[in-house]
């Protein structure tokens, strides 16, 4: 499927408390205060988010996001708290193989939002995306195997965990064990594209 998407103020879902939407470049700073505020549980699983996550660090992520959606590469969305407009999560399909017609699917939720069901619901919004608009198959999420609330959230979201791989993430220069979990569109009472 080779159609091209329209990133600029889509919403692809809202309710009465969230909105989960492509990533703008006017909230790199609401971005970067989530991560700032969640640091610590942020940077247990993600070697992304250290103690020295910059706002120069959440601009160039919003912009190399952009870059990447435009050329079909990964689709990076916010998590929006409709109350207050703040940045409360981020979700994304990355790592696509469109060959295979595969991706991931990662999540997190900024402290004091955690435990309310958000990072399932944006996942599975996201999932839904992924099969439906980009044509994909397969989303696999890969969780560090001692990441017990993001196999949760995997299992909540209707994932299948398919096995424990060996040193399936690499985690500060270290090789780490992960939980694989699968979704594909039925899992979502989705039909396959065709």
């Amino acid at each position: 499927m080779n159609q091209h998407i329209d990133r600029d103020r889509q919403i692809i879902y809202c309710d009465s408390h969230i909105e989960v939407r492509p990533l703008a470049l006017r909230e790199a700073p609401a971005l970067y205060q989530a991560v700032h505020q969640s640091a610590t549980a942020i940077s247990q699983w993600e070697a992304w988010c250290s103690p020295d996550y910059s706002p120069a660090d959440a601009k160039r992520f919003v912009q190399n996001s952009i870059e990447q959606w435009n050329m079909r590469a990964a689709y990076d969305f916010n998590v929006i708290a409709r109350a207050s407009r703040e940045v409360i999560g981020s979700v994304a399909i990355n790592q696509i193989s469109h060959l295979n017609q595969l991706a991931n699917l990662g999540y997190w939720v900024r402290d004091g939002y955690t435990g309310r069901g958000i990072a399932a619901l944006a996942a599975r919004v996201a999932a839904s995306f992924a099969f439906t608009r980009v044509g994909l198959t397969r989303l696999e999420i890969v969780v560090q195997a001692a990441n017990l609330r993001s196999q949760r959230v995997a299992e909540k979201t209707g994932a299948t965990l398919e096995c424990l791989a060996r040193n399936r993430l690499v985690f500060h220069g270290q090789a780490r064990d992960a939980k694989v979990f699968s979704l594909v569109p039925a899992d979502l009472d989705l039909r396959s594209p065709s």
